[in-house]
């Protein structure tokens, strides 16, 4: 009798280990729906590669509590139906913790609400303003929101004595954001908009429509739009002479953009984050330790540049896995948690999201750049 009691208390120990062994390492799984075909795979590329290259290693160190992250990917393909389709896979069927993902603004909007009604955690890779205003509860970002760009943009035309511009926008979410903050900013420093015409951000030509800027008084072209539209507005833009200033959205801020505009892009102006401005930021600037870790890791492991479009996915990883650490299991304490990030450093900016604040982000941490001798430089 004693002999089978030790017996069944010795397999009772054991299981109790191996459960709780097994426990310990379940993965912790985290949906990306990210675009990787088509002409924007860039952006999703860069998201995904950075993951890859962070998931590995953080991993390696011990993970959340003993337990490894899972990415699960799937391609968003620009398409508001099929991301809606792949976000709606990674909760159901998938049964992901949190989404991290995303690519573009005219998919993230079809697909808060379906991450709102679910209660699933999520931080998207956008940039629309609308994502994160008004505040969506489970909804953040990393991305600098129109807002902020516009106003920095804005800014920079002020000082350099422009008070009227002609602009160009695509017709798709994000073309909506950055025409909205636009037109509304504008009078608060002192521009005029004398021309506003938009176009389909799959044209292939839209000289009649730039041509059309000729014959206005504009001081400076504001372009909002963003994948190929950015290379094919800018060719289209040198082709027929014009030679204002010309300011793109945020979305231009890539070595893909010059690649495939070669000399059309000299000139050309955005404002952004300091991702590209890492070795000239002052010595105190808590940021610069970051970017230029994170763009050396990318240039080891990948033997390129690394972009926003990878550093966005940077920040979001790193802010998810800290509010994990201290929610891994309860997806509404995981949000709570998430909401409460004070003061990350990360290489987009300082984030501190609040109750009001899903964006986190300042227009401190953004800077002005122009294609100068065929890259991107910071100026002022």
């Amino acid at each position: 009798m004693r002999k089978a009691l030790v017996a069944a208390l010795v397999v009772l120990v054991l299981t109790v280990a191996w459960t709780s062994g097994t426990r310990a390492a379940s993965p912790i799984k985290i949906g990306a729906p990210l675009l990787l075909t088509g002409t924007g795979a860039y952006v999703g590329g860069a998201s995904k590669e950075t993951l890859e290259m962070i998931v590995s290693a953080f991993n390696k160190a011990g993970g959340v509590n003993g337990r490894p992250i899972e990415i699960v990917y799937y391609d968003e393909e620009a398409k508001p139906d099929v991301a809606v389709s792949v976000v709606k896979r990674l909760i159901q069927k998938d049964q992901v913790q949190a989404i991290l993902g995303i690519s573009t603004s005219w998919t993230a909007m079809p697909v808060i609400p379906v991450i709102e009604q679910a209660k699933v955690p999520a931080i998207l890779l956008a940039a629309s303003t609308a994502i994160v205003d008004p505040v969506k509860p489970w909804v953040f970002k990393t991305v600098p929101d129109d807002r902020i760009t516009v106003s920095k943009m804005l800014s920079d035309m002020e000082s350099k004595g422009i008070k009227r511009i002609a602009l160009t926008s695509s017709q798709d979410a994000f073309g909506d954001g950055g025409r909205t903050e636009i037109t509304s900013q504008v009078a608060a420093h002192n521009i005029k908009i004398v021309f506003d015409e938009r176009y389909n951000m799959d044209d292939t030509d839209i000289t009649p429509l730039l041509s059309k800027i000729k014959n206005t008084d504009a001081q400076a072209v504001v372009n909002w739009s963003s994948r190929r539209a950015l290379v094919v507005m800018t060719n289209n833009y040198r082709q027929i002479g014009l030679q204002l200033p010309l300011y793109h959205s945020n979305a231009a801020l890539s070595p893909d953009f010059i690649e495939a505009t070669g000399k059309n892009a000299e000139g050309v102006r955005t404002a952004s984050a300091k991702i590209l401005a890492g070795d000239s930021l002052a010595d105190n600037d808590p940021q610069k330790k970051v970017i230029i870790g994170y763009m050396k890791a990318f240039k080891e492991k990948y033997g390129k540049e690394g972009t926003q479009f990878g550093a966005i996915a940077f920040d979001a990883f790193n802010i998810l896995t800290a509010a994990l650490k201290k929610a891994p299991d309860d997806k509404a304490k995981l949000r709570d948690a998430i909401e409460q990030t004070k003061g990350y450093v990360g290489v987009m900016g300082i984030f501190t999201y609040g109750p009001k604040d899903h964006s986190g982000l300042s227009r401190d941490s953004l800077v002005m750049y122009e294609v100068q001798g065929g890259s991107w430089k910071p100026f002022k």
